[in-house]
């Protein structure tokens, strides 16, 4: 019978730290938003919804045609672990591409893209 409580008692603590043990960031704000039409932005700034590790996490900003327009790294919030930022230049009318990496602190890693246009 204690062996069957203590079996119990462990199968729900593995249960219940499972979640917090595979934390994906994803995009939570955008700034540009994503399939946004507006003025050119001076920088991009994405909200994660996790913590993100800056040194292995990145934005980066292409054309429409694939071309890297920033030569600049995304940098992290110091004060908001879940901020990357990247600064642009002056962007001329025409769709354009953030790519996203996130990796959060356990390692796990996730990437996309999302587009916005500049009247």
């Amino acid at each position: 019978m204690k062996l069957k409580k203590y079996a119990l008692g462990f199968a729900f603590t593995a249960l219940s730290c499972v979640p917090a043990a595979f934390a994906h960031a994803h995009p939570k704000i955008m700034v540009p938003a994503s399939d946004s039409t507006g003025p050119a932005p001076a920088k991009i700034v994405v909200t994660f919804s996790e913590a993100v590790e800056p040194k292995f996490s990145s934005l980066t900003l292409t054309d429409e045609k694939g071309t890297a327009i920033s030569k600049e790294k995304s940098v992290g919030d110091p004060g908001d672990t879940k901020t990357l930022s990247l600064a642009v230049p002056k962007l001329a009318p025409g769709d354009y591409l953030v790519h996203w990496v996130s990796v959060a602190p356990d390692g796990h890693k996730m990437q996309g893209e999302y587009k916005f246009t500049v009247k």
